[in-house]
């Protein structure tokens, strides 16, 4: 099972999207265990997070997340702002699980 974890300000904007993204992996059958949480509330959840993505409203602490957190997640990377707004779990989740195989290249 592969847990993607999705920080925004609030928690609230991108709960759409996990919808959206767990919808695409049922018809994929590909196990996710996927959560939205406010970025201050996530330290638990990061503890077990394959990929974490950041929305674009916070983008400006993907340094922090790299720093702390580059030993322990594969994948840390800024959801893009037109894939945010249109809802694109689907491209998002893609470009989300081809980091995940090529583990070690870098991130945008």
């Amino acid at each position: 099972m592969i847990s993607i974890t999705l920080l925004c300000s609030l928690g609230m904007s991108t709960s759409m999207l996990v919808d959206n993204m767990n919808e695409v992996a049922k018809k994929r059958n590909i196990e996710l265990d996927i959560e939205a949480l406010p970025f201050d509330k996530a330290s638990d959840r990061l503890q077990k997070t394959d990929i974490l993505l950041i929305g674009p409203q916070i983008k400006h602490m993907l340094p922090k997340f790299q720093e702390k957190y580059r030993s322990a997640i594969p994948v840390i990377s800024v959801i893009d702002f037109r894939d945010y707004g249109l809802v694109r779990g689907e491209k998002i989740l893609d470009e989300s699980l081809g980091r995940l195989d090529g583990a070690g290249d870098p991130a945008p």
